[in-house]
C-alpha cells in the first residue's frame, strides 16, 4: 500500500503541490502527464531518493527502477539480475536465490542471455535484465519509471503483461510512470493523471482517457469510441 499526503516535492520551485492519493495492492496504477510534470518526482520520493514535504506512507518492502540504469558495468545478465537479492556485499547467496534468479530469467524470457555481459545487449534487453532485478527481491511495491521505454512494440506489450499478471498474482502495489498511451489504456487499473503540479484526474481509464483531458493536459484533439472492454483513441491534430 502507498498513502501520500498533501506531497510537495521542490527543486527551485515547487514541481508538486499539495498533492494525495492511494494506491492499492493488486492494481497497477499509472502515473502519467507532460514531460516535466513531476512523475519521476513523485517516484523519487516515494522511493526515498528525493526529498519532500508532507507524508507518504508505505507497507512492505519497496524495489525501485528509475532511469538512471547502468549498462556499461561487466556484470552477466545472471549477476546484475541476482545483485537485487543482495542487501549487504557480505550476503551470503542461498540455493534459493539463485532459483529466483533463474525463475525470473525464464519468466522474461532471457535464457539465451543469462551468461552475456549486459554491455553487449541491445537497450531494450537491459531494460528487461534491470525489471528482471526490481522483481527478483519479490518486493511488495513495485516503483517503475518509464520500463518500456527502450522497447519494441512487441516487447513493450510482453513486460507490461507480465508486470501487470503479477501484481494481481502476487498482490503487489505497483506504481508506474508511463507516456505509451496504448499500454496506459490496457494495462491500467487507474491513472493518475498530473498537470500543472497537481493532480488533474485520478480513475479507471475510461475515467480519466477523455477528449478533455487529452484537450486541457496535452491540448490535444482527439476522438474516442468504445467497443465493448476497449477504447479506441484517435489523435486528429
Amino acid at each position: 500500500m502507498i498513502k501520500v499526503n498533501k506531497l510537495t516535492i521542490s527543486y527551485d520551485k515547487p514541481v508538486i503541490d499539495q498533492i494525495s492519493f492511494k494506491v492499492e495492492p493488486g492494481d497497477v496504477t499509472i502515473l502519467m502527464g507532460r514531460n516535466g510534470s513531476g512523475k519521476s518526482t513523485i517516484l523519487n520520493a516515494i522511493g526515498g531518493v528525493k526529498k519532500y514535504d508532507g507524508k507518504i506512507e508505505t507497507k512492505g518492502t519497496i524495489s525501485y527502477l528509475n532511469q538512471n540504469i547502468n549498462s556499461k558495468l561487466k556484470f552477466t545478465v545472471f549477476d546484475t539480475i541476482l545483485l537485487g537479492k543482495v542487501d549487504r556485499l557480505s550476503i551470503r547467496i542461498k540455493k534459493e536465490d539463485i532459483k529466483d534468479v533463474e525463475d525470473i530469467i525464464n519468466l522474461l524470457d532471457l535464457s539465451s542471455y543469462r551468461d552475456k555481459y549486459i554491455n553487449q545487449l541491445s537497450g531494450g534487453e537491459v531494460q528487461k535484465v534491470f525489471i528482471g532485478q526490481a522483481l527478483v527481491k519479490k518486493p511488495d511495491i513495485l516503483l517503475l519509471d518509464e520500463p518500456v521505454s527502450a522497447l519494441d512494440l512487441k516487447n513493450q506489450y510482453e513486460i507490461m503483461k507480465t508486470i501487470k499478471d503479477l501484481t494481481k498474482k502476487l498482490k503487489l502495489t505497483c506504481l508506474i510512470s508511463l507516456h505509451q498511451i496504448g499500454l496506459i489504456e490496457r494495462f491500467a487499473d487507474e491513472i493518475i493523471l498530473i498537470d500543472n503540479k497537481k493532480i488533474y484526474k485520478k480513475g479507471s481509464p475510461k475515467e480519466v482517457l477523455s477528449q478533455k483531458s487529452f484537450m486541457d493536459v496535452f491540448e490535444m484533439h482527439t476522438i474516442i469510441k468504445d467497443f465493448e472492454k476497449n477504447r479506441m483513441i484517435y489523435f486528429t491534430n
